[in-house]
């Protein structure tokens, strides 16, 4: 394992872009928190998550909602243990076969070789504009218009 908190945060984010959730995992601490800012309505995954296999289990619901095309550090800066990244994403909708592509931004505290702490900020109505899309994939604009009314 890499030791330096910057090298950490990248080993945990490529594990995770692989699907391999016990490997990301294993760069959190025991108690580690994972927070993905967005609102139960667009994404009933959102919230705080608490230890290592609560974190698995987001991840796990993430995964089964959205296949990873491709989850692209763009950019990484370290101040102390806390490491500042942007993320350049595109995820495949299995449900509705559309996809979502955009950038998050991370917030992660590493400490004693760990993560911590770790928050995600993505833009919330992208991504409430998205899972509208999906919703309506497969109807006409006359069944959607109906719909709206």
């Amino acid at each position: 394992m890499l030791c330096d908190p910057e090298g950490i945060v990248e080993a945990a984010m490529a594990a995770y872009a692989l699907g391999d959730y016990e490997t990301a995992a294993s760069y959190y601490a025991p108690d580690a928190t994972f927070a993905l800012y967005a609102d139960n309505d667009i994404f009933p995954f959102a919230g705080e998550w608490r230890g290592r296999e609560a974190i698995v289990q987001c991840w796990e619901k993430i995964g089964a909602a959205f296949e990873v095309i491709r989850f692209d550090i763009r950019s990484i800066v370290a101040s102390g243990d806390v490491i500042r990244c942007q993320i350049s994403y595109e995820l495949h909708h299995t449900a509705s076969g559309e996809t979502l592509d955009g950038i998050c931004r991370l917030v992660l505290e590493v400490r004693d070789g760990q993560i911590v702490r770790e928050r995600e900020y993505n833009d919330v109505e992208r991504m409430r504009a998205f899972m509208r899309l999906c919703e309506y994939a497969g109807q006409t604009p006359v069944e959607v218009s109906a719909r709206s009314t």
